[in-house]
C-alpha cells in the first residue's frame, strides 16, 4: 500500500497554513506571517494577509453608494475601467453592462482596487471580456471587505514571480471575500517557488453560476524545490453554486534533485466550504487531489467530481487532508485517478455519504480505485453506490457495490454537465434525500419515480420545475431547499398515481 503523506512536505505549506489560522495569534505566528508572500512591500497592502482570527462576511449593500460607468474600452484616460476603479470608494458599483466593445485589453498592467468593498458589473460573461494581455494579472484587491464581480469574463492573466517569491492569483489576487456571479475566469498564470492559485487568489471565493477554466499553477525555480496550490483557485473559504471547475493544472517545472509539492489540480481550500449543484472535473495535479484539496470539512450536495487525476499522488478527485472530513450528499464521484485513491483519499474520522455514488475511478495496481484512508476509518451514511474502496474504510451497512450505468459526463440539462444514468442502472430509485433537495443538479425535480435516484442525476425527471425566472442562482438553489418537502410530496402523489394506472415506458 502507498505510503503515508507527509504532513508538511514542503515550507510553502506552512506558509500557507500561517494565513490560515483563526486562532488568536502567538508570538510564533506573528514573526511567520511577517515573512508571508506579499503582493507589494507595504505590509498593509498585501494580498497574503495576517488573518489573527476568523473573519465574517462583509455586508454587502443592496443600493450601492455611487455608480461609475465605464463609458469606453481603453485601457486608461476618461470613461475608462482603470479611471473608474481609482475613483471608486467603498461600497461603489463600477458599471460597464453599456458597452458594445467584447473586450478591454489591459497593456499597463492590472487594475488596482483601494475600495474595501465594490461590484464590477458587466452586461454578461458572453458580452464583455477583461483581457490581462498575459503582461500582469487583470484584478488587484488588497483590502479587507468584498470584491463583487457580475457577468464577466476575466481571462489572461499572468503573474510571474522571480526568487524566491511566490506568484498568486494569476487573475484575480484579493484579501477579501471575492463574489463571481455569472462570470468566467480562463487561460490564467501564476507561477514562482511556490503559486498559489493559477485563476484566483482570495481569502474566501464565492461561484454563483460561474466557471473557472484551463487555468495553471506553476511551480518554477531554478534552484530549489518548488510547490504549486490550485490551479484553478487558492482560498481559506470556498462556496460553489451551480459553477464548474475544469481543465486547470498543478503542476512544477521539472529540475534535476530538485523536489515538488503539486497538490490541487482544480482547488485548495484551506478552511473548507460547500459545493453545491457544481462540476469539478478534468483538472490535473502533478502531486495530490486532481480536484479539490481541503484541510477542513467540505460538504457536497448534488454535485459532481469527475475525470481529475492526481498524477502522482493521493486523492483524484478528493484529497481531504487530516483533520478535514467529507459530507457528500446525493452526488456522483466518478472517472478520477491517482496513485491511490482514485476517488478520494480520507485520513479523518467522521465522513458520511448519503445517495452518492462512488465509482468507476481508478488507481495504481495493490491501491483502491475509489475510496482509500490513511488509517482504518468508519464512513457513516446511507443508500451509496461504492466501488472497490480500501478495506480499511468501514463504509454504510447497506452500501453496494453495482456499477451504476453512468453516461460520458456531458450537458444533460442545466447549467453544469452530469453524468446521466442508462436505462436498467441500479441507481434508479435506489437512493434517499436526507437533506429535502427539491432539485436534482441539473435543477430538474429531485424526486421522480418510486424513490429518488442515487448520485446527482435523476433519471427521467422532466425540466419544466427548473426553471427560476428572474432569481439568482443562490437564491433559486435555497428556495429549492425550503420547498424539498412540498415538492416531494407532490410528486409521490403523482407516483402513486402512474403505479395505479401502470407506467408508460415513455415515463422512465
Amino acid at each position: 500500500m502507498i505510503a503515508r503523506p507527509p504532513r508538511l512536505p514542503h515550507r510553502l505549506l506552512a506558509t500557507a497554513l500561517v494565513a490560515a489560522t483563526c486562532g488568536a495569534p502567538t508570538d510564533g505566528f506573528a514573526a511567520q506571517a511577517a515573512t508571508a508572500p506579499q503582493l507589494r512591500s507595504d505590509p498593509a497592502r498585501r494580498v497574503f494577509a495576517t488573518f489573527a482570527t476568523g473573519r465574517a462576511r462583509p455586508s454587502r449593500p443592496s443600493v450601492p453608494a455611487t455608480v461609475l460607468p465605464v463609458t469606453n474600452c481603453a485601457d486608461a484616460g476618461p470613461g475608462s475601467l482603470r479611471a473608474a476603479a481609482a475613483a471608486a470608494s467603498d461600497n461603489d458599483e463600477i458599471d460597464l453592462s453599456q458597452l458594445t466593445c467584447s473586450r478591454i485589453t489591459l497593456t499597463t498592467g492590472a487594475i488596482e482596487i483601494d475600495a474595501d468593498t465594490l461590484t464590477l458589473t458587466g452586461p454578461g460573461r458572453y458580452q464583455l471580456s477583461l483581457d490581462g494581455n498575459h503582461r500582469d494579472r487583470v484584478l488587484i484587491h488588497p483590502a479587507d471587505g468584498a470584491l463583487t464581480v457580475k457577468g464577466l469574463t476575466i481571462e489572461n492573466g499572468h503573474d510571474r514571480a522571480t526568487g524566491f517569491h511566490v506568484g498568486a492569483g494569476g487573475c484575480i489576487a484579493s484579501a477579501a471575500f471575492l463574489y463571481l456571479d455569472d462570470t468566467t475566469v480562463r487561460n490564467c498564470y501564476a507561477g514562482g517557488e511556490g503559486s498559489y492559485g493559477g485563476a484566483i487568489y482570495a481569502y474566501a471565493v464565492t461561484l454563483d453560476n460561474s466557471t473557472v477554466s484551463g487555468n495553471v499553477a506553476k511551480g518554477v525555480h531554478e534552484d530549489a524545490g518548488t510547490a504549486a496550490f490550485g490551479g484553478a483557485i487558492f482560498t481559506y473559504v470556498l462556496d460553489l453554486t451551480a459553477s464548474t471547475v475544469s481543465g486547470n493544472r498543478a503542476v512544477h517545472e521539472v529540475r534535476d534533485g530538485r523536489t515538488s509539492y503539486d497538490i490541487g489540480g482544480g482547488i485548495v481550500t484551506i478552511v473548507g466550504g460547500n459545493v453545491r449543484s457544481s462540476t469539478i472535473d478534468s483538472n490535473y495535479s502533478e502531486g495530490r487531489a486532481g480536484g479539490i484539496a481541503t484541510f477542513n470539512p467540505l460538504f457536497l450536495s448534488n454535485s459532481t467530481i469527475s475525470s481529475n487525476e492526481a498524477a502522482d499522488g493521493v486523492g483524484g478527485g478528493l484529497f481531504m487532508r487530516w483533520p478535514s472530513t467529507l459530507r457528500a450528499v446525493n452526488s456522483t464521484i466518478a472517472a478520477n485517478r491517482a496513485s491511490a485513491g482514485g476517488a478520494a483519499w480520507i485520513e479523518a474520522d467522521g465522513s458520511a455519504l448519503y445517495s452518492t455514488i462512488v465509482h468507476g475511478n481508478a488507481a495504481d495496481a495493490d491501491e483502491a480505485a475509489n475510496l482509500q484512508g490513511r488509517t482504518p476509518l468508519t464512513i457513516v451514511g446511507s443508500h451509496d453506490l461504492v466501488g472497490a474502496s480500501d478495506p480499511a474504510l468501514v463504509l454504510p451497512a447497506d452500501t453496494r457495490s453495482d456499477d451504476p450505468l453512468l453516461g460520458p459526463l456531458r450537458s444533460n440539462g442545466g447549467p453544469t454537465r452530469t453524468h446521466a444514468l442508462a436505462p436498467g442502472s441500479p441507481a434508479v430509485d435506489a437512493g434517499s434525500n436526507d437533506d429535502g433537495l427539491a432539485f436534482d443538479q441539473r435543477g430538474f425535480p429531485r424526486v421522480y419515480g418510486a424513490a429518488t435516484d442515487v448520485g446527482a442525476f435523476e433519471q427521467g425527471a422532466p425540466a419544466a420545475a427548473a426553471a427560476v425566472p428572474g432569481l439568482s442562482v443562490r437564491f433559486a438553489v435555497l428556495l429549492a431547499g425550503l420547498l424539498g418537502g412540498l415538492a416531494a410530496s407532490r410528486l409521490r402523489a403523482s407516483s402513486r398515481h402512474r403505479a395505479a394506472a401502470g407506467r408508460l415506458p415513455q415515463d422512465r
